[in-house]
């Protein structure tokens, strides 16, 4: 689903559009699928990795993310990826 911002919106649920954002994101060739999760590695511990109940967890040197998400937004253009849940909102910026 397109946001009105041309953000992408995806269900944290929903696999495979997770999956084919995460490669959009990040470059297929840094996504993979582990320990039921579809993982985005990018240098050092720098990640994204989201599991089919719509828990991720985020890692970038100083901060980190961990939670449930609602859904994720994708902002391509910007590099950012949007965690948003009722009452929380992240923002993981590609690095």
């Amino acid at each position: 689903m397109r946001e009105p911002d041309g953000g992408t919106a995806v269900d944290a649920t929903d696999t495979e559009a997770v999956r084919r954002n995460l490669e959009r994101f990040a470059g297929a060739d840094r996504v993979s699928e582990r320990d039921d999760a579809v993982v985005a590695d990018f240098r050092g511990v720098t990640h994204v990795t989201v599991h089919p109940d719509g828990r991720i967890e985020t890692g970038m040197p100083l901060h980190e993310f961990a939670g449930t998400a609602d859904r994720l937004v994708f902002d391509h253009d910007a590099g950012e990826l949007h965690v948003e849940r009722e009452g929380t909102s992240y923002t993981f910026r590609r690095p």
